[in-house]
């Protein structure tokens, strides 16, 4: 990636061609300005359009309106996490930081929506990052005739180009020569207003009100021209196909080096009688599991944390990102569903997904490969699970890599009820919902029990996934459902233990589950698209009907009990005392 224009260069034949004239010094540097703002927004051949198939925001219903922000450290396209909130006058309600990345949730009620098309009779507006930015774009947006985009550093000139979409000419005019620069300058962002001209005068208010620096750029035309003006002496003058000169084709990008498969050499061991001490020790690794911080910390448990507000939105990550260092595009696959099981696990129907994908070198085709991997298996989740995918941004020389932060995001309809991990009460049914494969590779207790590694991760089958998810949110919308559980890391005897964890004093569980599977396999094996559930003795006939018609495979496997103990089997006795 080049890091300073005086590295970057345009193709000058291509552009002779199109005016039929060498242009001129000041009509060269402004389309130098222009492309390199391109090229730093869509810096990498191969994957430039997942940097522009999604937006910041999203119309949740008609009166909500869900904006989401990310920034890392070492971005290819520099962001902030604010920028997205501010553009629509609004602070972040929730964030997710890690030492590398931040991801900003705000929730918007009975928003005004933006402006849906553009006439070619606007006006143009820059208004640079500030204090009172916010409380000028709240102003703005209720006029409700305007266009508000986020201004990324360096990001002027390929927004301007974008806004005119090859469709509508440009005027702009500049005070001097020099202020060339702010179409690509890595210190100019903020955020760039859109408006009818009736309104120009009422946005320059709004400004003035606010004290608020506000540039008027130009406007745009009918006319397919680029004109720039400095003190109404005009520049240049130029055809906008200029501005669009098509890139030549890339060939298909691939790793250079095919990694070889190697088939795992794992020791066959023996079945234990008793399973107790194993799952206690399972239970002590994942109980351990640090998780990044949610802010504000209050309604976070875990992995899940409610967005501040009414509560009628939720954000899940996932706890299984390990094993993207095996798998590119199948872990991603699995991440963005597990965050997406996790919601649905409290009632909550995912809605989007916010991705930050971190690679190292993009100059070289393995790493942009990687990139590709990671984020076609986060593509595909959000296609069949339906859930939209919010724009993703990617960091270079990441030492951490490949790898990704995702969040999902959920809301809760019609005002369903919510449910938690708990068991609630004795004698109600524990079903598990999925078929249960006893995939021990690279689960935690074939690592750090068994002290083996594979290369291989379990399969993830999305078809079944949604079905499981839609079979829970149903199950909890009309009150069937008193518990859920996500069965991920640790396998079903975590999931279990995490179900009797804040349960009541007395309640435990008793387990029978027959099974061709070992016995360590059904306890520990992490097969993806699995569900604990716990259901009231009148209410099972009813859930099974729900079960079948949908077509997922659900069995009953014990009972909520009053002995304060976990059993599974006859290989499994444990008082809760020692959880």
């Amino acid at each position: 990636m080049l890091i300073n224009m005086d590295q970057f260069s345009i193709n000058d034949q291509a552009i002779i061609q199109i005016l039929g004239r060498k242009p001129t010094g000041f009509e060269s540097d402004l389309i130098k300005h222009i492309y390199y703002s391109q090229y730093l927004n869509n810096p990498i051949p191969g994957i430039n359009k997942i940097l522009d198939q999604s937006k910041s925001d999203l119309m949740v219903d008609e009166k909500t309106q869900l904006v989401v922000g990310l920034e890392s450290k070492g971005s290819i396209t520099s962001s902030s996490a604010l920028r997205p909130c501010t553009v629509f006058g609004t602070k972040p309600s929730l964030k997710y930081q890690t030492k590398q990345s931040k991801i900003s949730f705000a929730i918007i009620e009975n928003s005004n929506q933006q402006k849906s098309f553009i006439s070619g009779n606007e006006h143009l507006f820059f208004l640079q990052d500030s204090k009172k930015l916010i409380t000028a774009c709240r102003d703005i947006m209720d006029l409700d005739t305007v266009i508000v985009k986020q201004v990324d550093p360096s990001s002027l000139g390929n927004n301007l180009n974008s806004i005119s979409n090859n469709k509508y000419g440009l005027d702009l005019h500049l005070s001097s020569v020099s202020k060339i620069a702010i179409f690509s300058d890595k210190n100019t962002h903020g955020v760039l207003i859109v408006a009818d001209w009736k309104f120009s005068g009422k946005v320059k208010g709004i400004c003035r009100k606010h004290s608020q620096s506000c540039l008027h750029l130009g406007n745009l035309k009918s006319v397919q021209f680029l004109s720039v003006s400095v003190r109404k002496k005009t520049k240049a003058n130029l055809p906008l196909s200029v501005l669009n000169i098509s890139a030549p084709p890339k060939s298909t990008i691939l790793p250079t080096i095919q990694k070889e498969i190697k088939k795992d050499k794992l020791k066959n061991i023996k079945e234990l009688k008793n399973y107790s001490n194993h799952v206690l020790e399972v239970w002590k690794i994942i109980n351990k599991q640090k998780w990044s911080v949610f802010k504000p910390q209050k309604e976070a448990i875990g992995t899940f944390s409610l967005i501040p507000g009414k509560n009628d939105f939720a954000v899940s990550i996932p706890d299984n990102i390990h094993l993207l260092k095996k798998d590119l595009k199948t872990s991603s696959r699995i991440s963005a569903s597990n965050a997406a099981r996790q919601l649905v696990c409290r009632g909550y129907k995912p809605v989007g997904i916010a991705l930050v994908m971190h690679g190292d070198n993009m100059q070289k085709n393995d790493h942009v490969w990687y990139m590709q991997e990671l984020f076609m298996g986060v593509s595909e989740a959000c296609q069949i699970l339906r859930t939209e995918m919010f724009r993703p941004i990617i960091t270079c020389n990441n030492k951490n890599h490949p790898s990704l932060e995702l969040c999902a995001v959920g809301k809760r309809y019609n005002n369903s009820p919510t449910v938690n991990e708990s068991f609630l009460s004795e004698n109600d049914f524990i079903t598990m919902l999925g078929s249960h494969r006893g995939e021990l590779n690279s689960s935690v207790y074939q690592e750090k029990i068994q002290k083996q590694k594979s290369g291989s991760i379990p399969s993830v089958d999305l078809q079944m996934e949604i079905r499981v998810q839609e079979t829970v949110l149903q199950g909890i919308q009309i009150g069937l459902i008193k518990s859920a559980v996500n069965i991920s890391n640790g396998g079903l005897a975590v999931s279990l233990v995490k179900s009797l964890q804040y349960a009541e004093n007395g309640i435990g569980a008793r387990i029978h589950l027959s099974r061709k599977l070992k016995e360590d396999e059904m306890l520990f094996g992490e097969t993806q698209g699995m569900v604990v559930v716990s259901i009231g003795e009148k209410d099972l006939m009813e859930f099974e009907r729900i079960c079948m018609t949908i077509g997922v495979p659900s069995t009953t496997i014990g009972r909520v009990t009053n002995d304060n103990r976990f059993k599974f089997n006859d290989v499994v006795n444990i008082d809760r005392k020692k959880l």
